[in-house]
Order: C-alpha cells, then sequence, then structure tokens
C-alpha cells in the first residue's frame, strides 16, 4: 500500500480564509473611513474658526489704528469707515445675506474676509459717547456731528459654519483717541 500524504489545503479552510480576510479588510476600511471623515471635519472647524477670528482680529486691529472720532463719518451698524495716521482709508462692510468685507482706499472692489458671516444674528457696529451712551447712527450712517461725539466702537460679530457657531464681541478704543481733540494750533 502507497501512502499518500496531503500537503495543500482543502477547499473549506482557503474560503474560511476568504471570509475571514474579508471581514477584517471591512472592518479595517470601515474604521479608517470613520477616521479620515473626522479629520477632514476637524479640518474644515479649524479653517473655519481661523477664518472667523482672522476676519474678527484684522477690524479690530484697524478700529485701533482710527485717527480721529471725525473719521467715523458715514460709519453705520454694518459699515465702518476708517483713516489711519498714515491717511489710509480703509472700510470694513457687512452684507446681507453672509459676508463681511474689506476695501482700500475707500474706491474699488470689495475683498471677502469671511463667508461664514450671519447678518441675521450679528450686532455689527455700535458707537458710544464720553458717557457711554450709544450713539444711534440714521440709515445713512453717523452725521460730522455724531461722529466728533464718538469716543468708543464695538464690535459684535457671529460667524455661522453648519453646526457651528462663534460670536465674537468687544470694545475698541482707538489708541490716537487718548491724545485727545486736535487744537487749533496743531493745525
Amino acid at each position: 500500500m502507497v501512502r499518500r500524504s496531503s500537503n495543500g489545503f482543502t477547499m473549506i479552510e482557503i474560503v474560511i480564509v476568504i471570509i475571514m480576510v474579508g471581514i477584517i479588510g471591512s472592518m479595517a476600511a470601515t474604521m479608517l473611513y470613520h477616521g479620515s471623515e473626522i479629520f477632514v471635519k476637524e479640518t474644515r472647524r479649524q479653517s473655519f474658526v481661523s477664518e472667523a477670528r482672522s476676519a474678527f482680529w484684522n477690524t479690530m486691529r484697524e478700529t485701533h489704528g482710527q485717527r480721529s472720532p471725525t473719521n467715523f463719518v458715514f460709519s453705520g451698524q454694518n459699515n465702518i469707515f476708517l483713516v489711519n495716521s498714515i491717511d489710509e482709508q480703509k472700510e470694513f462692510q457687512i452684507q446681507s445675506p453672509n459676508s463681511f468685507n474689506y476695501r482700500m482706499g475707500g474706491a474699488g472692489n470689495y475683498n471677502l474676509l469671511s463667508s461664514y458671516l450671519s447678518f441675521d444674528r450679528s450686532g455689527g457696529f455700535k458707537y458710544y459717547d464720553n458717557s457711554f451712551n450709544i450713539i444711534s447712527p440714521s440709515s445713512a450712517g453717523l452725521t460730522e456731528d455724531q461722529a466728533e461725539l464718538v469716543h468708543l466702537s464695538r464690535l459684535e460679530l457671529t460667524f455661522i459654519n453648519e453646526e457651528d457657531i462663534i460670536s465674537l464681541s468687544s470694545f475698541i478704543y482707538p489708541y490716537n483717541f487718548k491724545f485727545g481733540q486736535k487744537m487749533s494750533y496743531h493745525e
């Protein structure tokens, strides 16, 4: 009698291994998919937060440089006109439905700072006198008399991206205001 030894795998063993590899592979693919989905979502969230903070801090920085209260003329709740100490004109504008714009030089096209700004939820720009009373601009903006009274401004912006909401608010006292009004002998 001749004995034969079997050195191979049976069909059932091969099928079982293929099924196990498929199960393990599908579990790994699902875990990798969920991991990459979380990574992409967090990256988008960080981008949103960075854009919102950048737009807010840029506006704050430029408002800190306002040369004189009289330069607030025509500024309103949804826009602010600024002139810094080297006569650069800048304007920030909140526009419906969801854009926050910036323009230099007082003319030309606006540049988009953020497309996440919520027009309806943002308080916009507010202006206060020396007694911290709100100065209410008309629809055309602050008049010259109202602008001369501005001592402090406030910025209230709300940014929305899907389920994320960021509300940023700050009082802004331009550092050029600490020197007081220009006297006639300064001309």
